[in-house]
């Protein structure tokens, strides 16, 4: 592959390396599926651990997880129950890379500390507590 031409969309899907990428990149990607390699999780829980995301975007990465088939979705009996979510087996193959980069990240941290670099940007406005509402 020439490094040198243009970046084109057929390039980049034709690479490994952005497809794995793709594959788990998304603000909440990686958070989801820290919180269930610990073990399956409902949609209101996985919401209420994650309490910056909104359902319409933790449903569109769950999607995106299922159909790249990292995540499988188990309807729960009666219906009122909801749903499960967990890794599957071709997930757990990830465990290896994201050790890994679990490792870099870390150096890299120690590193930044002192020199400066990539941050992760803080959310704009603040940060919600759970809190009780007062009402005067």
């Amino acid at each position: 592959m020439n490094y040198l031409q243009p970046d084109s969309y057929s390039e980049r899907s034709a690479c490994p390396l952005y497809t794995a990428i793709g594959v788990v990149s998304g603000r909440w990607k990686p958070m989801i599926m820290q919180r269930l390699a610990r073990g399956p999780h409902g949609f209101g829980e996985l919401q209420r651990a994650m309490s910056r995301v909104t359902a319409k975007v933790l449903r569109e990465q769950l999607r995106q997880l299922q159909a790249d088939g990292l995540v499988k979705r188990r309807a729960l009996t009666p219906a009122r129950l909801g749903v499960r979510y967990a890794l599957t087996p071709y997930a757990k193959t990830l465990d290896p890379v994201f050790g890994a980069l679990v490792k870099w990240g870390m150096q890299h941290l120690e590193k930044r500390d002192t020199a400066g670099g990539t941050r992760i940007a803080r959310p704009a406005g603040p940060v919600s507590s759970p809190t009780k509402e007062v009402r005067v």
